[in-house]
Formats: structure tokens, C-alpha cells, sequence
């Protein structure tokens, strides 16, 4: 399913918000999927209905971007993997995990570095890890799914300071990437992924509230 939301531009994004793996048997998990309220929804659902370990499963709209998925999966192949990975260790694992569309899976951990480095050494060869972030853990602040990268902040702040959103607009793309010591296409990427970002964390807790 993250394979769908790299493929399907319907579907921006999905977050793991909670997991239970106490039945050895299957794993029961709730996602929110965030997307095109209409082909998004109806292409994602007939999506899960070709995967061969889902049980069942149920959908709750939330509201006109996005929708509550509850998975009951066989316990085996990647539902394995991912118990594992959550269950298996002395970290914790603060929800959400966030799948994006570009193929990378967002996790804040909390505990031990040892067991940290542990986890890291034990996924598969085939996985690059990026560590955005460690510190004392903050449960005011936002989770690491649903903020930025340092790079992200760096390149947010400068086109900030720069007068990037003033209007009229006092910097261009070429400026901030100049200043940063990248390329402008890299620059425009990193804004558009900042900005992308912060709209759905706006959109959840408009949500919430």
C-alpha cells in the first residue's frame, strides 16, 4: 500500500496512528489516508482488496480529504516484519508512522541509543535510514512525522528571512538556493516539501479542532 502512494498521485499520504499485535494470529492496525476524497478513496480500497493477507477491513470518512482505514492483516510477510519491528525491541515507538509519497517512512523512536543503533543494524540491506533528529524526547512537541527536516528548517527559515513570501516577493528561489549552498532545483524542492508538510499538519489539527 505505501508502493500505491508512491504510484497514485490520489492519495497524498497515510499515517499509522495505532497497532495491536497480540493475537499471534493477525495484526490489527488503524491508518488515516489523506487525499482525493472521491477516485483517491475508491482507488486506494480497491487497492486493499487485492492484498492477499488483509482479512477485512472498514473505512470511516472523516471528512472531505480523508478517511479512516481499520486493517486486520495475517500475521506473516510484512505484517510479520512490522510486528517485529514495533514489538520486538525495548524502544518505543511514538505514533504516528507516516508513509509518504515519496518512499520514505517517518518514525520517532524513543529510548536507548544502543537498542536504537540495534534496530538500525537489523533492517534489511535494501533500506536507507536517515536519523533527522535526536534529543530528549518532548512529548509537547511535534512528532518527527509531522515535522520538518533540518535541511527543510534550514531553507524554510532562510526564504523566511529573505523576504520569500513578502509580496511583493523580495527573494527568488536562485537567492535562497545561493545562500543555503545548493542547487535552485534543490532548493525549490526542499520549500515545496516544507510547505507541503506544514498545509497537512495545519489540516489536521483543523480537523482535530
Amino acid at each position: 500500500m505505501h508502493q500505491f502512494l508512491v504510484e497514485h498521485d490520489s492519495i497524498r499520504r497515510a499515517a499509522l496512528r495505532h497497532w495491536n499485535f497480540s493475537n499471534p494470529e493477525y495484526v490489527t492496525t488503524l491508518l488515516h489516508v489523506v487525499g482525493n476524497p472521491e477516485d483517491g478513496r475508491q482507488a486506494y480500497l480497491a487497492a486493499l482488496e487485492t492484498v492477499d493477507s488483509i482479512r477485512e477491513y472498514d473505512v470511516t470518512p472523516v471528512d472531505d480529504r480523508s478517511f479512516y482505514v481499520y486493517v486486520r492483516e495475517d500475521a506473516h510477510g510484512f505484517a510479520s516484519r512490522l510486528r517485529a519491528l514495533l514489538a520486538d525491541t525495548e524502544l518505543l515507538v511514538v505514533p504516528p508512522i507516516e508513509y509518504d509519497s515519496d518512499g520514505a517512512m517517518l518514525v520517532e523512536v524513543a529510548g536507548d541509543q544502543e537498542a536504537l543503533q540495534d534496530l538500525v543494524a537489523g533492517l534489511p540491506n535494501h533500506l536507507s535510514v536517515v536519523v533527522n533528529r535526536l534529543g530528549e524526547y518532548d512529548a509537547r512537541r511535534e512528532s518527527q512525522a509531522t515535522a520538518l527536516t533540518d535541511r527543510q528548517q534550514e531553507v524554510l527559515d532562510v526564504a523566511r528571512k529573505r523576504g520569500y513570501y513578502e509580496i511583493p516577493r523580495q527573494a527568488s528561489v536562485r537567492d535562497i538556493a545561493e545562500e543555503v549552498g545548493c542547487s535552485k532545483s534543490t532548493a525549490a524542492n526542499h520549500l515545496r516539501k516544507a510547505e507541503a508538510r506544514l498545509v497537512a499538519l495545519y489540516s489536521d489539527r483543523s480537523q482535530i479542532h
